[in-house]
């Protein structure tokens, strides 16, 4: 029993280090467009009964009262990639998965 597991995880530590990894960086330019509201932050309970009565009302667009206009944040960001393969990958069957981790982990 004992050989068997410790041959499975020989197997997998081997396929896991028989693997050809390259980084880059890929530049994203960026158009985002936001509302902008005129709209202080509730502080007391009685407020944030209020917002969520102002909200929550029929026949009333609040969020078109308190709107002043739009903004538009532009820019270039930098979305860090990193492709591996298989040492002996099948050039023949050239399929690519693209898998995304999560949001709070890194690439490793």
């Amino acid at each position: 029993m004992y050989f068997s597991t410790f041959a499975g995880l020989a197997v997998f530590a081997a396929s896991a280090y028989a693997k050809q990894c390259i980084n880059a960086t890929v530049p994203v330019n960026l158009a985002a467009r936001q509302a902008v509201f005129n709209l202080a932050v509730p502080q007391t309970n009685l407020e944030a009964t209020d917002f969520i009565l102002n909200m929550t009302q029929q026949g009333r667009n609040f969020t078109d009262l308190v709107l002043t206009g739009y903004n538009t944040t532009t820019g270039t960001y930098n979305i860090s990639t990193q492709f591996c393969m298989p040492s002996n990958a099948n050039s023949t069957n050239p399929t690519v998965q693209v898998l995304t981790h999560g949001i709070g982990f890194d690439k490793t």
